[in-house]
């Protein structure tokens, strides 16, 4: 088998088969890039640790970055294309169902029923995010991150304000807060 299609086959079936996103794709994809030394010892953990930083899904970068490793830009449009594909069809099959079956009034009390999971998984994952971010025995925020906090807290519930200058502004402000309070 060639290595573009090895390497396209390869992460189709870890795509296809694997559940919960990203994440839980990472041992599948770091055991079939050393079945296959694709990449030297120790290599993946390097490779993951750009995919982590390069903006866009972890599964997606680790993809593309052995696939370059492996056959280089082609290599690297392979795998990225395989780990892509099975989403994107299984998207593609659902989507088509859910427009035939839209007016139905069980899918809509599915969709229902869906809604409030989808917020609850979104809040535990917020909360297991801020909870890491906090090392274990550190003290309370200092205030001025608490009112950088709160002054964003607000201005995105009730002002409904674009994220991109609430950030350049929090930034701002904790040069501000950083320069006056030395």
């Amino acid at each position: 088998m060639s290595p573009h299609l090895l390497l396209f086959w390869t992460f189709f079936k870890i795509s296809l088969f694997s559940i919960g996103g990203g994440y839980n794709m990472v041992p599948l994809m770091q055991h079939e890039v050393d079945a296959h030394a694709w990449l030297p010892s120790g290599r993946f953990m390097d490779v993951l640790a750009v995919s982590e930083i390069t903006p866009g899904p972890i599964a997606v970068n680790l993809a593309t970055f052995a696939g370059y490793q492996v056959a280089g830009l082609t290599g690297s449009i392979a795998a990225t294309v395989g780990v892509c594909l099975p989403g994107a069809l299984l998207l593609l099959a659902l989507g088509a169902v859910a427009i035939r079956l839209r007016d139905r009034p069980a899918f809509r009390a599915a969709m229902r029923g869906l809604l409030p999971a989808l917020v609850g998984l979104l809040a535990a994952t917020a909360f297991r995010l801020g909870r890491a971010l906090v090392p274990d025995g550190a003290a309370f925020p200092p205030l001025p991150a608490v009112l950088i906090f709160a002054a964003i807290l607000g201005l995105i519930l009730w002002k409904k304000t674009h994220p991109l200058p609430l950030l350049a502004g929090a930034a701002a402000a904790g040069l501000l807060f950083r320069l006056f309070a030395a």
